[in-house]
C-alpha cells in the first residue's frame, strides 16, 4: 500500500508541467477549436491479481481490441466539453473454449471549466456522465456494467522547459460513482510529456483506479476487466511524433504493474491527433 499512497499523492499535490500538447489535458480547448483522436487498442491478459494482490493463472487469455473516438469542443474559452466512444470486440477462452462479445461500451460525455490560469498553470474542474449503451449485462465477456455513472474531479496543468526543451505535467484525481451495484472509485493520474526534438514528444503516464470496495461483491463472471471492487495501477509509454500543424500520431505501450481483482495484462495503442 505504501506506492498506492505516494502515487495518490504525487498525482494530486505535484503541479503539472508542459507544453500544450494537442490534446488538452487541464488547459481545456480554446473557444470554437475541435480536438478528435481515433484510436485503437489492444489487451491481453492470461493472469490476474486475486483479492490480495498477488498474481494468479486465469486458465486461458482474456483479449480485447478497441476502436475509440474521443473529441473535444472548446465551447468557451473557459469551457470545454468532451465525448468519449468505445466499441470492443473481447474473446475469452479461460473456460475452456472461446467466447466473443462486440458492441459499444459504456459512453462518456464530460464538462471541463478553467477555473485557474497563469503563464505556466492552469486549474480545471471536470464532471463527466457515464451512459451504457443498451447491451446485455449478460454477455460473457461483459462490455460494462450496464449502470449509470458519474464521476467529478479536478485537474493541473503546470509547463515547463528543461534543456531548452518543452515540457509539461498534467495530473488529476476524480471520484466515480455508478447507481448501482459496482464500487466507487478514487481515480488520481499524472502524465508527464517532453519534447526532445520539435516534431517528437515523449509522453509517460500513470493512473490508478481505486475501488471503494462501497459496492456489491457479487461476481461478475469470468471477465476480469469487471469486477465491482477491483483496483488497478496501470503505467504507459508512448511518442507523439507531429505529422504537421493539426495532425500527429502517437504510439505508446502500457502494463498493469499493481491490482486487486483485476487482469494482470498488458498491450499498445495507436492514436491519430487532429485539431481543427
Amino acid at each position: 500500500m505504501r506506492k498506492i499512497s505516494i502515487f495518490f499523492i504525487c498525482a494530486f499535490l505535484i503541479p503539472l508541467a508542459g507544453a500544450r500538447v494537442v490534446m488538452a489535458g487541464a488547459w481545456g480547448q480554446k473557444k470554437g477549436n475541435l480536438f478528435l483522436s481515433l484510436q485503437s487498442y489492444y489487451y491481453a491478459s492470461s493472469k490476474y491479481y486475486d483479492e490480495n494482490g498477488h498474481l494468479r493463472r486465469r486458465g486461458g487469455t482474456f483479449k480485447k481490441w478497441e476502436f475509440n473516438p474521443y473529441l473535444e469542443w472548446g465551447m468557451t474559452n473557459r469551457d470545454t466539453l468532451t465525448l468519449n466512444i468505445f466499441y470492443d470486440w473481447l474473446s475469452d477462452d479461460a473456460s475452456g473454449h472461446s467466447k466473443e462479445t462486440n458492441g459499444f461500451a459504456d459512453i462518456e460525455a464530460g464538462w471541463q471549466r478553467k477555473i485557474f490560469r497563469s503563464t505556466h498553470h492552469v486549474l480545471s474542474l471536470q464532471g463527466l456522465l457515464i451512459i451504457p449503451t443498451g447491451y446485455d449485462v449478460k454477455d460473457d465477456p461483459r462490455l460494462g456494467y450496464d449502470c449509470w455513472g458519474a464521476e467529478v474531479g479536478i485537474l493541473h496543468g503546470w509547463s515547463f522547459k528543461m534543456f531548452n526543451r518543452d515540457g509539461f505535467i498534467d495530473s488529476g484525481i476524480g471520484y466515480r460513482r455508478y447507481f448501482g451495484y459496482p464500487s466507487s472509485q478514487i481515480r488520481p493520474k499524472i502524465t508527464l510529456g517532453w519534447n526532445p526534438f520539435k516534431k517528437v514528444q515523449i509522453l509517460m503516464e500513470g493512473k490508478l483506479e481505486y475501488g471503494l470496495k462501497d459496492g456489491s461483491m457479487r461476481q461478475l463472471g469470468p471477465n476480469l476487466i469487471a469486477q465491482p471492487n477491483y483496483r488497478l495501477l496501470k503505467a504507459t509509454f508512448g511518442l507523439n511524433f507531429q505529422l504537421d500543424r493539426r495532425c500527429s500520431l502517437v504510439i505508446a505501450v502500457y502494463r498493469h504493474v499493481w491490482g486487486e481483482m483485476t487482469g494482470a495484462g498488458g498491450g499498445a495503442y495507436a492514436s491519430l491527433w487532429l485539431r481543427f
